[in-house]
């Protein structure tokens, strides 16, 4: 158990979850990972084809990937 810290709540829900993923327009069923850091936003995701499914490496060991950074602008 993590520790409780005022203000942060011990789990959300999964409709704030899916949120999260819209506001920044990834889909969380091709996500890897995700972190949100200072200067922005960090996600490895499914490199996907022309119809949507997921591409497999040359060598054929697993799923391509990208490496995504959505980074963080003060508005003006």
């Amino acid at each position: 158990m993590s520790k409780v810290i005022e203000g942060v709540p011990e789990s959300i829900t999964r409709a704030a979850y899916i949120k999260l993923f819209e506001s920044i327009g990834i889909d969380p069923r091709q996500t890897l990972e995700i972190s949100l850091k200072a200067d922005g936003v960090y996600a490895t995701v499914f490199a996907l084809n022309e119809e949507s499914i997921r591409t497999i490496d040359n060598a054929g060991n697993g799923f391509n990937k990208h490496i995504i950074y959505i980074p963080v602008k003060d508005e003006v």
